[in-house]
């Protein structure tokens, strides 16, 4: 008897986002992937609180709950630099903005930032399933997550040569660490 394998959309659909999500050439692409993450991680809370009937559903529905909470802070944090660059550019007599990061730029970045990406995404594949087989934590795979997006955001703000590039990714790691 053959057995249809489980397709969870929702895992696809919030992968999908987080791997077409294009190498930011400025902070609002920054504040996007940071958000389109969160919707990534929070799916897959939801994923492992749907199979679990335990005590184990309640904590991953608060962890789901908390990425939810960071992208709103993420948010908060894109609509305040978008405030200032609106105020910059009245204040300037309407001057067209440039992306602090060039396509010039961006092709060099991009591999980098593509395998950046897909390590991250192949460990959060890692750790759900660990923990859907019993052989890891809800807690543990908190933890695991946290220190592997933070440690990513780091590497993605070191390959940007502009500023406010690096403290974008900086902002998302302190908004992260604000909220576990």
């Amino acid at each position: 008897m053959n057995t249809a394998l489980k397709i969870n959309y929702r895992i696809l659909a919030a992968n999908e986002l987080a791997q077409s999500t294009p190498c930011p050439r400025n902070v609002n692409d920054v504040y996007s992937l940071g958000v389109n993450l969160q919707y990534c991680i929070g799916t897959r809370y939801r994923e492992l609180a749907d199979m679990t009937r335990t005590e184990n559903e309640t904590a991953c529905i608060k962890l789901a709950e908390k990425q939810m909470e960071i992208k709103r802070r993420i948010d908060k944090a894109a609509s305040h630099h978008l405030n200032i660059l609106i105020q910059y550019f009245y204040e300037h007599g309407g001057p067209v903005i440039e992306d602090p990061i060039s396509e010039d730029m961006v092709k060099e970045i991009n591999p980098f930032y593509n395998r950046l990406m897909n390590n991250f995404l192949e460990s959060l594949d890692e750790v759900t399933e660990k923990v859907r087989s019993g052989e890891m934590s809800i807690g543990e795979m908190e933890t695991t997550v946290n220190r592997e997006l933070i440690s990513m955001f780091g590497a993605l703000g070191n390959l940007f040569g502009v500023n406010e590039m690096r403290k974008a990714f900086h902002d998302l790691v302190e908004i992260r660490e604000s909220v576990v």
